[in-house]
């Protein structure tokens, strides 16, 4: 038995599955299922129904799961208490953040933990709203995301760290690339996709689906396939500026980004949000900083 082991059996406790196990821990099923079968043979028991639906723990599962759990709580303490006697910091930093940053964020981490090896750096990628409600309920320490004033939600802290602007986002090749600004009336017989987002959706919903001779494609939480729709399928989209801005050269230099007159004059910001009720630790604040420091 080790520690590992005991990871392992929890998270597929917890999850339900030895695939999403898999993918939390960057390991393949069959390694997954071979560390819990070796646990199973060296207890003597078997701790999951196994089925076509997922697994569950059996009572005896169940028993040890909770054992795992006190056991590496208290190894994550040992750890923490043996960082302190030697002055080191040791700790956890858990960002969420809308797509368009993530390069930037690990770019962060690498540096970071040049002088902080103790720091581990996890980091979740989504929507607005996800972003929002992983910090509103505890489970990312902050966020990123792009919304304009008039949305805050006032139970966080709203840091602005760069205006941003909602485009038109098309081929280089399209009709349109030569319009500087654009009307939402000028705008028929397109091909739409959009990134799974409110505030996209919503500027989407008042600019370009209005007119029925527009057809909405395709609605997705995956950037790359809503560009190649864009470079390859020719559809447009809309985007920020800064999301525009983060994608590789050889996606960008097949775009073209065109200014939507009904939106220009409203102010938009790429945010960091925290929690009102929770101080944010010094390691959160340093971790900020150097962030800060490659977008500002």
């Amino acid at each position: 038995m080790n520690i590992i082991q005991l990871h392992y059996l929890v998270d597929v406790g917890e999850l339900g599955s030895f695939t999403e196990a898999a993918k939390k821990n960057l390991m393949t099923v069959p390694a997954i299922s071979i560390s819990i079968s070796q646990l199973e043979e060296e207890l003597e028991v078997s701790l999951f129904h196994r089925s076509r639906k997922g697994v569950t723990p059996t009572p005896e599962g169940k028993k040890v799961i909770q054992h795992a759990v006190s056991i590496l709580r208290s190894i994550d303490k040992m750890k923490k208490d043996i960082a302190t006697l030697k002055h080191r910091n040791y700790g956890n930093i858990l960002i969420s953040t809308i797509p368009g940053l993530v390069s930037k964020i690990i770019n962060t981490m690498l540096g970071f933990q040049k002088n902080y090896p103790y720091i581990n750096v996890q980091m979740f990628e989504g929507e607005t709203t996800s972003v929002v409600n992983q910090v509103k309920n505890g489970i990312a320490d902050m966020g990123f995301v792009s919304f304009s004033k008039n949305q805050q939600d006032p139970s966080l802290n709203w840091q602005p760290i760069i205006r941003d602007q909602a485009i038109l986002v098309v081929h280089k090749s399209s009709a349109l690339r030569f319009k500087r600004n654009i009307p939402g009336n000028e705008i028929k017989d397109e091909t739409i996709v959009l990134y799974n987002d409110p505030y996209i959706k919503m500027i989407a919903e008042k600019f370009l689906l209005n007119d029925e001779s527009n057809r909405l494609a395709l609605v997705t939480n995956n950037v790359d396939g809503l560009f190649q729709m864009v470079t390859k399928g020719n559809a447009i989209t809309i985007a920020t500026e800064y999301t525009l801005n983060s994608l590789p050269p050889y996606i960008k230099d097949e775009l073209i980004s065109i200014s939507i007159n009904e939106f220009t004059t409203v102010p938009n910001y790429l945010w960091r949000i925290t929690r009102k009720d929770q101080e944010n630790s010094e390691l959160i604040e340093q971790f900020t900083d150097h962030l800060l420091s490659q977008l500002t």
